[in-house]
């Protein structure tokens, strides 16, 4: 059985790391990279890339509506530290809801 590819999505985690001896907790978000390490033994199948796209749609979705809230309210803020919160936050529930999504696709196992 040939791995997924998907695993190597992991090794972002490790950008979150920089957030520590930098002081930028923005990137704490890249944590929730490292579930993709999970996806290593999954069956790379017809239905599995279904439900990638379905999942990738629904993060679009999140990211796109939260990223327009952000530059709304950084136009009002207006500090880079804010910012960095901002993006990082985004990023990270933009993955949990990729995440999340793919899993619920996964186990209804409907088109």
């Amino acid at each position: 059985m040939k791995k997924n590819n998907l695993r190597y999505l992991g090794f972002l985690g490790f950008i979150g790391l920089l957030g520590i001896p930098t002081g930028n907790y923005g990137l704490f978000g890249f944590f929730g990279a490292f579930a993709f390490f999970a996806w290593g033994e999954i069956r790379n199948d017809e239905m599995f890339k279904i439900d990638v796209a379905k999942a990738g749609l629904n993060a679009f979705i999140v990211s796109f509506v939260g990223l327009t809230f952000a530059i709304a309210a950084l136009s009002i803020l207006r500090t880079l530290a804010t910012a960095a919160l901002f993006i990082g936050g985004i990023f990270f529930v933009q993955l949990m809801t990729f995440i999340i999504s793919f899993y619920i696709y996964e186990r209804r196992g409907d088109l």
